[in-house]
């Protein structure tokens, strides 16, 4: 069976076999109790895992709805973020509002929706923002799944939670230190690092149209590293195209639009 039947590119093997090296190594970690100080290589490879989860709840690695299920839950266990609550709080609302906050729409992520604050150009200060980030995405997610409790995206929530959670259960059961160390600790550590990412991405942006509204940072980094994460201008323009077309896309904008950097 051609691989283009149940991947639908081809190239998101190396996707899938980062979060299966991922969370082997953290598990066999965990199992072997591994010194504390080898989570530092651990937490590279879990934040690959996110950068994942972000291109798997935009565009669906495989074919399969199970198998697409089945990614979401693994990349849940090993980086701490369920995929269908994600998918809320930067698919249907961060890539929708993109920054406002006010009477048009809430970018639950915005950098300015605090006291002080004032669109585009006086962001809120970036350690106060990465200190809240954590409990304001999850928050709004879930004041959001407990408004629409039988939604498509809550019903995935839920499932989610009702596989990961008795499984984290079990491995905090058989070894405390294990299991703070090799996946709570780099679950705390994505989390703030979104606030992060999210507040570089998009500070100091004149938000003047969909051209000037994020960050690109084009270094060896974001581009072969981060699954063209850099390209950000790019993915917000078309948050559904494949993450290896992003270059393309990225020299097709700058043909168009000589003011695009």
């Amino acid at each position: 069976m051609p691989v283009s039947r149940i991947i639908r590119h081809p190239i998101d093997i190396v996707s899938v076999l980062v979060v299966f090296c991922a969370l082997s190594l953290q598990l066999i970690a965990f199992i072997r109790h591994w010194s504390w100080y080898l989570v530092v290589p651990i937490f590279f490879l879990v934040r690959e895992v996110n950068l994942v989860e972000h291109n798997h709840m935009h565009l669906a690695i495989f074919r399969s709805r199970f198998l697409n299920a089945l990614l979401g839950w693994m990349c849940h266990l090993s980086n701490g973020v369920p995929l269908d609550s994600y998918k809320l709080h930067h698919v249907v609302n961060h890539h929708r509002f993109n920054n406002r906050f006010d009477a048009t729409g809430r970018d639950w992520s915005s950098l300015f929706g605090f006291e002080g604050t004032r669109f585009p150009n006086r962001p809120v200060g970036k350690t106060y923002y990465v200190a809240s980030f954590p409990f304001l995405a999850h928050g709004e997610c879930l004041l959001w799944f407990l408004r629409s409790p039988t939604s498509k995206l809550s019903r995935g929530f839920i499932v989610s939670m009702l596989i990961v959670s008795p499984v984290s259960i079990f491995l905090a059961w058989m070894n405390p230190t294990g299991f703070i160390t090799f996946f709570v600790i780099p679950w705390v550590l994505i989390l703030f690092g979104m606030g992060n990412n999210n507040y570089d991405q998009h500070r100091g942006c004149k938000m003047s149209n969909s051209y000037d509204s994020a960050n690109n940072f084009l270094s060896l980094y974001y581009r072969v590293l981060s699954f063209n994460v850099g390209y950000h201008v790019a993915h917000h323009i078309k948050p559904n195209l494949h993450w290896s077309l992003l270059p393309r896309y990225h020299e097709t904008l700058m043909t168009s639009r000589q003011d695009y950097l």
